[in-house]
């Protein structure tokens, strides 16, 4: 998967295991593993290099310390994560219902200096019935991350149809693979961008795929992307 990625046109891939319950067995297998790999990717001479995060429940970020939390972010763990600020923290955003501290969370980890990543949104089911949901979340400090799932048949219309619309208002910030196993689709964010088409500029592919990924492993904010929707709240070309 990673030579793939990389012969399309990757040359970062930030891994971020899923971390559904606080278990330092766990985060500390994913840093042996990711030091294996990294290695086995260096001695192949594949131009790819490899960071660590994890994508944290949202419980955990709720109800953890600061300072655990930020070992958690992309680059946290030290030398063993690889490069980055460990400032970003991937939150995985429910797929459904809207916990009622998530808000709270968000201003939290923001308040302490953290740049909260909210992975896929757009397969919340109440940002697919209200995309308006997700603005407090926005104002709260958090970042949204689309993936390239949900313009695929991986997942349901729904999915797609709030994809386009955040994109058209400018609220997603990052685009990421989201790559799990066998899933071609996943393995590099080429086929995304190929499937969007003419919807985004290349100056905004660029920010969203280049400027802002650098910007958040920086420990910068990323650039917000111009809305493409019209001001009187017609339907734009995205949808």
């Amino acid at each position: 998967m990673i030579r793939e990625a990389g012969d399309r046109g990757t040359r970062t891939i930030v891994c971020t295991p899923h971390l559904y319950d606080l278990d330092a067995r766990l985060v500390e297998r994913a840093r042996q593993v990711h030091r294996e790999v990294a290695a086995a990717v260096k001695e192949q001479a594949i131009p790819v290099r490899l960071l660590l995060g994890f994508e944290v429940d949202l419980t955990i970020a709720a109800t953890c310390d600061l300072e655990t939390i930020r070992t958690l972010c992309i680059g946290g763990g030290g030398a063993a994560a690889g490069e980055g600020s460990g400032r970003a923290v991937v939150i995985e955003m429910p797929y459904s219902g809207w916990p009622l501290f998530l808000e709270q969370t968000l201003f939290r980890l923001t308040a302490a200096g953290l740049l909260p990543i909210l992975a896929h949104p757009e397969r919340n089911e109440r940002v697919q019935r209200s995309p308006d949901a997700l603005a407090a979340c926005l104002n709260a400090g958090a970042i949204a991350q689309g993936t390239a799932g949900s313009l695929s048949s991986m997942f349901r219309k729904q999915s797609l149809k709030a994809f386009r619309e955040l994109l058209a208002r400018g609220w997603l910030s990052l685009l990421a693979t989201d790559a799990h196993s066998q899933p071609e689709y996943t393995w590099s964010l080429e086929p995304l961008l190929a499937e969007l088409g003419k919807r985004l500029s290349p100056a905004d592919r660029e920010l969203m795929t280049e400027v802002n990924p650098a910007r958040v492993l920086e420990g910068k904010n990323p650039v917000p992307l111009a809305p493409k929707r019209p001001a009187d709240g017609r339907r734009g070309r995205f949808i």
